[in-house]
């Protein structure tokens, strides 16, 4: 799965309805969004279909967008699920560059990440792959 990271200047309102117009006038659907501001940037995650067009449409747009492989997990969603993953990552000395719950549903979560060997983390976490 393909992830696309947007980071922006902080506190700008209208900057998400700015993205999401400019991605549904090129018929881009947003699959999945995640947003945040911490006051010294704002960071659009997102998965889009077609993702080409996607990036396109805000590169058009004067966004600076980067593209990211990122795997999908399933996990129970329970204390020491997410530990348990990452020492999946200990031994093969394979860092985590993000992870992100983006689903909580009926004790399960969906866990979003990259690392710097998704080749191999792919390979790591074969049992729990959506």
């Amino acid at each position: 799965m393909k992830q696309i990271t947007i980071i922006t200047p902080p506190d700008r309102p209208g900057t998400v309805a700015d993205v999401a117009e400019r991605l549904a006038a090129r018929g881009v659907n947003i699959v999945q969004i995640d947003v945040s501001d911490d006051h010294a940037h704002g960071v659009i995650f997102l998965e889009a279909e077609p993702y080409d067009v996607a990036l396109r449409a805000l590169a058009d747009g004067g966004y600076q967008a980067i593209s990211e492989e990122v795997l999908a997990i399933r996990v129970k969603d329970e204390p020491g699920a997410l530990a348990r993953v990452a020492a999946r990552f200990r031994e093969p000395q394979i860092n985590i560059h993000a992870m992100r719950i983006v689903r909580r549903d009926r004790g399960w979560a969906t866990v979003i990440l990259s690392t710097n060997n998704n080749a191999r983390a792919r390979t790591l976490l074969a049992d729990c792959l959506v």
